[in-house]
């Protein structure tokens, strides 16, 4: 048996759907009807007593009248209840909303599945992720290619250039002139020095032979 909670929840989701679609819900035309009854019953009332308010000569029996007047609301309020309860599945009847209809954030549960097929969905989901993680190292893979391309590129376009410097035939300066120079000043230098005495290995580092000493006295310095 559902409990009244679980109707309770029922109702509103119900309502909220009728909501979407109509503007307004069961339950509300439901209470301005009932609204409407009671107000009819308690005008009614009020005239009736009225009628007898004149025909009263004494205070008792205004206090009398005025009390059967409450009382007689209340017994036609309560003779009207079961009325209300048909007017109230009469309301439902109509306003309510098919249970085949769904609300738009509930379209996604309209397809149920089994256990099986949601292992099923869920064994795709997580192949399409490794997809998405392959394609993404590929990605960054082509990327480093693309600017390897590019710097490979760079490089060919200056050796065309080089190539193409050197193809054309340009100028370089003739420096044959200056070595042959170069090598007759080298020649000079030499004859130059191979007509001076020749100086030993002995004098060259040991300088005492060829040095003159003076005696002097210590004391008068």
């Amino acid at each position: 048996m559902e409990s009244d909670a679980a109707s309770e929840l029922r109702k509103r989701k119900r309502e909220e759907y009728e909501m979407q679609l109509f503007g307004f819900h069961s339950r509300v035309v439901y209470a301005t009807i009932e609204n409407i009854v009671i107000e009819r019953i308690q005008s009614r009332s009020r005239k009736l007593c009225e009628t007898l308010e004149k025909k009263c000569k004494s205070d008792s029996d205004l206090a009398t009248l005025k009390a059967n007047e409450e009382k007689l609301v209340k017994a036609y309020h309560a003779a009207s209840v079961p009325h209300l309860k048909n007017i109230e599945n009469i309301v439902r009847k109509f306003v309510t909303v098919p249970d085949n209809v769904l609300a738009n954030e509930d379209k996604l549960q309209e397809t149920q599945y089994t256990e099986v097929e949601f292992e099923n969905i869920r064994g795709k989901l997580e192949e399409f992720q490794q997809r998405a993680r392959r394609a993404a190292v590929l990605n960054a893979t082509l990327k480093e290619e693309l600017q390897l391309i590019e710097q490979f590129s760079i490089c060919a376009d200056n050796s065309d250039r080089l190539s193409h410097i050197i193809e054309s035939g340009i100028a370089c300066p003739d420096i044959s002139d200056k070595i042959h120079e170069l090598v007759s000043y080298y020649e000079q230098f030499r004859t130059y020095l191979g007509d001076r005495a020749p100086v030993s290995q002995k004098s060259l580092y040991n300088m005492k032979d060829d040095t003159k000493y003076t005696d002097c006295d210590m004391d008068t310095i």
